[in-house]
């Protein structure tokens, strides 16, 4: 492998930088035209107010998964709606670091997808790994396979290992946005409002074996979509827009109890705004997205973390993040946000939220997965840019750029590595899921082709 390059940034602190976001969007084009970076993106404005009415504004379209490398948990959530305007020109807080040095190049899966994985007819907006099988959500209704187009009705599953399409195919009726396994079940999270024919609103319990039979024993009422579900610790998190749950307040997240399917009790956080990814890692989970406030606490803008147990704030995390953070993944100690902005970006933090490097694109940065000591990023960019520089108009590179459509991979330091499957479509990447056990990595997304040539219609597995 040739030696990484570095588009390694480091920042100040977040509680010195102005207070700025974008939308959430997924709208980066393979090949850009100026009306089309025009209409897909827009600025960040440093107001906390503006900031507010942004986020707002924000629509949610995508889902974003991976499994937590410390058990079987799994999550996803949904991602992505449209940058919004600004006016604050992106980087002047940042700096630029060294080149990794030539030695320091990490391998990584293939750049070249398993041939043998089905394609959609729409968008695959959650994947999540469980065991030797991945299960796939979006808005899709058909698979093809070997040719073959088959009824799949928003979600569907995969044999990691052949790229087979399974027999597990629940009935819902509509989208499926979010999705987490545990144990013998897959919990779905989306805008449907029926599964197995009997009604289940926005969240769902079914098997993960067979075709996916409902659980009726477990059944609630959501207010609105999740945008993300993860499984740790006995507990399933629900992250999204809703502020209610069985008829409870529950602003914005919330968890239930695996063993005996009850809304938890004691996980109240109080948020301000949208959650978009609940990470968790020891008596921690990780909150991205759109809030502003915890428990009615400011400092805490679009990152923070709660207790797993009670939601309660922990305050020995003090990060914040500029931009909305689509996605938060925990790997060695170290957290992941990937983030809007005029541009996009993947920023590193510390335990006690010291942000660390910042590795920036042209496009926001729609989900962030860690395998075997790299990085990847996927979403709507085209290009990693060389500098943190980029224009406050359209978010493209200023000092320079190195390709990477879609997708790209960085070591555990923040420096670029070779890896460039090169996806298509406007949209491009939406949700990325990792398998240690496997060392493989699913992609899911609108494209349809990767490096121009190799067709793979909206999702994707690489592997070692």
């Amino acid at each position: 492998m040739r030696a990484p390059i570095s588009l390694l940034t480091t920042r100040r602190p977040a509680a010195a930088r102005p207070a700025a976001t974008r939308g959430t969007g997924i709208p980066g084009v393979a090949t850009r035209t100026a009306a089309t970076r025009r209409a897909a993106t827009r600025g960040a404005d440093p107001r906390r107010a503006a900031t507010r009415r942004a986020d707002t504004r924000a629509a949610t379209h995508g889902a974003d998964t991976r499994e937590i490398a410390a058990g079987p948990a799994t999550t996803t959530r949904r991602l992505a709606g449209r940058r919004l305007a600004g006016a604050v020109a992106a980087g002047v807080a940042l700096a630029v670091a060294g080149t990794a040095p030539a030695g320091a190049a990490t391998a990584t899966v293939s750049a070249t997808p398993q041939s043998t994985t089905p394609g959609f007819n729409d968008q695959v907006r959650a994947v999540a790994y469980g065991g030797d099988t991945i299960y796939l959500g979006g808005s899709f209704t058909v698979a093809v396979a070997n040719g073959r187009r088959v009824a799949r009705g928003y979600v569907a599953a995969v044999d990691a290992a052949t790229g087979a399409l399974t027999g597990w195919a629940p009935a819902v009726n509509g989208p499926v946005t979010a999705l987490a396994v545990s144990g013998g079940s897959v919990y779905l999270g989306g805008s449907f409002t029926t599964v197995g024919g009997r009604a289940h609103r926005h969240l769902a319990k079914v098997a993960a074996t067979g075709s996916g039979a409902v659980d009726d024993t477990f059944r609630h009422s959501i207010s609105t979509a999740p945008d993300v579900l993860t499984a740790a610790g006995g507990r399933l998190y629900a992250g999204g827009t809703f502020d209610t749950v069985d008829r409870t307040t529950r602003t914005h997240a919330a968890a239930f109890d695996l063993a005996g399917g009850t809304l938890d009790a004691s996980f109240r956080p109080e948020l301000d705004g949208t959650v978009r990814s609940i990470a968790v890692s020891g008596s921690r989970a990780y909150l991205g997205g759109t809030f502003h406030a915890v428990d009615g606490a400011g400092g805490h803008a679009r990152l923070a973390a709660v207790s797993a147990s009670t939601g309660a704030l922990d305050t020995g995390f003090a990060g914040s993040a500029p931009y909305a953070v689509h996605h938060v993944t925990v790997a060695g100690g170290t957290v992941y946000a990937a983030m809007a902005g005029p541009g996009g970006r993947v920023v590193s933090y510390d335990r006690a939220g010291r942000a660390g490097w910042t590795l920036t694109t042209d496009g926001d940065v729609s989900d962030v997965a860690v395998l075997d000591g790299v990085v990847y990023g996927g979403g709507h960019f085209d290009h990693a840019c060389t500098t943190a520089r980029v224009a406050n108009t359209n978010g493209d590179c200023l000092d320079g750029n190195q390709r990477r459509q879609k997708l790209f991979a960085a070591d555990l330091s923040g420096h670029l590595l070779g890896w460039a499957p090169q996806a298509n479509s406007t949209v491009g990447v939406i949700v990325l899921a990792a398998s240690a056990s496997r060392h493989a990595l699913a992609v899911g997304g609108a494209f349809t082709t990767f490096g121009d040539t190799t067709v793979k219609s909206r999702f994707a597995q690489f592997a070692r």
